[in-house]
């Protein structure tokens, strides 16, 4: 499983550690992200009837970018709520619209640990280069930025050097 790094401008928190796999199946993807640390420091969604949602990643959230080598891409927001999104971008935030998906989540948590696991019907790049990213939200309100990779300068989940994998967690680089 791949670990997630915490973006160097975000300061430490309740987690310790993220990891994250994402593996085909039949028609789509499953993803898995799990959490280690003081989970109940966090601001984790109430379940929710499962449905489309915009505005996730306002909130403690886990995404995936996948592209192909195209400068389009999909983007696919999943909260332990239950609730999820998936958007397709004809380019570098620009030309966003509902892509079409159906994407089921299982999440539990206790004191120590948040587990997350999607199934994802959706019809996924070949080969795909991915990154797997995480919004945690603490009580405090401060909100913190994990990913595979980052680029330069402030969090941004969209900017192509986040894409660091292939989809099957061979790195790209």
């Amino acid at each position: 499983m791949p670990l997630l790094v915490r973006h160097p401008d975000t300061p430490p928190g309740a987690i310790h550690t993220i990891d994250a796999e994402l593996r085909r199946i039949p028609g789509g993807a499953v993803a898995e992200f799990r959490v280690a640390g003081d989970i109940s420091r966090l601001v984790i969604p109430r379940p929710a009837v499962p449905a489309r949602s915009d505005e996730l990643w306002k909130t403690t959230c886990f995404e995936i970018f996948a592209a192909g080598d195209d400068e389009d891409y999909d983007e696919y927001n999943l909260s332990p709520s239950g609730s999820w999104a998936a958007y397709h971008f004809d380019g570098y935030r620009y030309g966003m619209r509902n892509l079409e998906a159906q994407i089921e989540i299982e999440s539990s948590n206790n004191n120590k640990s948040l587990l997350l696991i999607a199934k994802i019907e959706s019809e996924f790049l070949l080969p795909a280069r991915v990154g797997l990213t995480a919004v945690i939200e603490e009580f405090d309100g401060a909100i913190r930025y994990w990913s595979t990779a980052f680029a330069p300068g402030k969090p941004d989940f969209h900017a192509p050097a986040a894409r660091s994998l292939l989809f099957d967690g061979v790195s790209a680089e």
